[in-house]
């Protein structure tokens, strides 16, 4: 959990950039995506893993929509919120 939400830290407020910037669809988009990785990844590892399981499938599902709300920030505002990829 504590590697998902370093990502989470490192991008920013980049969901409610894209919500105030008009781009609520790029933002429903990207928790599309995240949101069928961490239910796949919960069936995947709770029953072997349990909590640790768990924790694991919310930490991706979190750095995956952070990092796919980064590509949408910047490809419609046109700028990167991820220090580390300048």
């Amino acid at each position: 959990m504590a590697i998902g939400q370093f990502v989470n830290v490192v991008t920013g407020s980049v969901g409610y950039l894209l919500t105030m910037s008009g781009y609520e669809k790029d933002f429903r988009n990207s928790v599309l995506i995240s949101g069928p990785i961490a239910v796949g990844l919960g069936f995947a590892l709770v029953p072997f893993y349990g909590a640790i399981g768990s924790a694991i499938a919310t930490a991706v599902a979190v750095a995956t929509q952070n990092l796919v709300a980064v590509w949408w920030v910047k490809k419609r505002l046109g700028f990167n919120t991820l220090p580390v990829w300048r």
